[in-house]
């Protein structure tokens, strides 16, 4: 009985011993490909951990921007553990992955945020992508953009109310308008995404936004931490038991929503028919209306939880990153009067000395306050990287980038590329003009990335920004307590200020 045991031992060791050997040599090749791009110094199974740990979470966006400075050649490598990471900083570079329209994966950093999402729009690959894709591009139609607008001057005029009322309890002090227009931006994307309103502007404790803040900073200290990229493991720690209750309180929301939604709508069907047989819709429809009328009329039928997904990834998607986007508009106006002079003059000729409340069609007509927009976004982009899992081996630059690696998009370095944007730290929003457009790179700039997996809410989220920045300025001057040089960002997946964005208000 001892020999049969033994003969086991060996025989499971050595199956071990050889699956070792064979991922080490996998290994080995794979880094001495890798390694002949230029990068900071790694170490053998840990890369650069060691130099990723030591720098603190707030101060990683800034670090790293100073990486991307040291290497020239639009292209560079980091390892995190054994996961190597090469870095595109050009748009000569970043062309090869954008364009395709195979290499759609995204990278494994995605997987953080798959117990809230699923496989939904952002993440979702393949055919399945491609079918998400198909049945929701209808939902940001031209025409459906003028229903979702009813709702963002509707929550612009409450937060107006907000900073009118912080305004009468401090007067003289700046106001932090980042937490404020974030909150604005969770009421209009819940009110367009789901038809419900939370009240997160004047319910500062609403349980919903809590959650949706915590998931994204827990699941980005998550991607710097290798030992807990294991799900087994980080499920088991505090963190982990921690995030778990986060998503479960958002979707918690979000199914009794799913729910609601589909009994009012099979009610409607039974009670409400018009004279052709057809049950009569609600008068203002929501993105998850939209959906479920993509579903029957392309008859892909979603699933409860197919649904919850696709709403939760609108809500992400379509949340921090135009409140971050709206903050530094209002950062880089505060601290350039010549820009907001401009803005002035371009409301007086549109709406005239009247206070009433804008016209849609005066809001497409504020080009101006357009490119002010758009510069902002190229000098603080929402997103300031994305990142796809290579599928397939690729010639960058004159590197090789294996299979199994990740290409990131440094979308932040690439909007500062002087090459393309002469003075790039200026503030210009006329860079932004048509005859200063023509002959420019068309991945110079990609604040929605770019290629067949661009944002597909950009639409969205410019119209956004354009009501509710055009709500705030044609009622205060504004200044940014900040100079531009004082300005420290962190990433967590989302372009956020260090030290806030306090901004003082004059009444015009």
């Amino acid at each position: 009985m001892s020999l049969v045991v033994t003969v086991l031992q060996t025989v499971v060791y050595a199956v071990v011993f050889v699956k070792i050997f064979k991922w080490l040599y996998e290994y080995y090749e794979f880094a001495k490909i890798i390694d002949k791009i230029p990068g900071p110094k790694a170490y053998p199974l840990i890369g650069n951990t060691l130099i990723f740990r030591k720098v603190k979470h707030d101060d990683r966006y800034e670090w790293f921007r100073g990486v991307c400075k040291q290497y020239h050649g639009g292209i560079f490598r980091t390892w995190l553990g054994t996961t190597a990471s090469v870095h595109l900083t050009s748009p000569e570079t970043v062309s090869a992955v954008l364009a395709s329209r195979t290499l759609i994966t995204k990278s494994p950093i995605y997987d953080f945020i798959h117990p809230w999402l699923g496989t939904g729009l952002l993440t979702s690959t393949g055919d399945q992508w491609h079918q998400q894709r198909k049945l929701i591009t209808p939902t940001f139609h031209f025409n459906i953009m003028d229903e979702y607008s009813v709702v963002m001057f509707e929550k612009a005029e409450i937060l107006k109310e907000c900073i009118e009322s912080e305004l009468k309890n401090n007067p003289n002090a700046p106001i932090d308008v980042f937490d404020f227009l974030t909150r604005c931006a969770l009421d209009i994307i819940c009110e367009a995404a789901m038809g419900v309103n939370i009240n997160a502007q004047t319910d500062q404790d609403a349980e919903y936004s809590t959650a949706l803040h915590g998931i994204t900073t827990q699941a980005v200290d998550r991607i710097f931490r290798p030992l807990l990229h294991y799900d087994w493991l980080y499920y088991h720690t505090r963190d982990g038991k921690k995030f778990k209750r986060t998503v479960e309180t958002a979707h918690k929301f979000t199914k009794q929503v799913i729910s609601e939604k589909k009994l009012a709508r099979q009610n409607r069907q039974r009670h409400n028919a018009d004279e052709n047989g057809m049950p009569e819709k609600p008068k203002r429809q929501a993105f998850l209306d939209h959906l479920l009328d993509a579903c029957e009329r392309e008859k892909m039928p979603l699933t409860d939880e197919e649904l919850r997904e696709q709403v939760d990834t609108f809500l992400f998607a379509g949340h921090d990153t135009s409140s971050s986007s709206m903050s530094w508009a209002l950062f880089c106006i505060g601290n350039n009067p010549d820009v907001e002079e401009k803005i002035h003059e371009e409301h007086l000729r549109i709406f005239g000395e009247s206070k009433e409340p804008a016209t849609l069609r005066q809001i497409n007509e504020l080009k101006y306050l357009e490119r002010v927009i758009k510069e902002t976004l190229r000098l603080f982009p929402s997103a300031p990287s994305v990142s796809r899992r290579v599928t397939e081996d690729l010639e960058i630059a004159g590197y090789k980038i294996p299979k199994n690696s990740i290409a990131g998009i440094q979308i932040h370095y690439i909007h500062r590329d002087p090459k393309h944007w002469p003075n790039p730290d200026k503030f210009d929003p006329d860079r932004f003009l048509p005859e200063n457009s023509q002959g420019r790179h068309p991945y110079a700039y990609i604040p929605f990335s770019a290629g067949p997996r661009n944002c597909i809410g950009q639409k969205f989220s410019l119209l956004e920004q354009k009501i509710v920045l055009t709500a705030i300025l044609r009622e205060w001057k504004v200044k940014s307590a900040l100079k531009y040089e004082e300005a420290k960002c962190y990433n967590d997946f989302i372009l956020r200020p260090q030290q806030g964005i306090k901004i003082y208000f004059t009444r015009k």
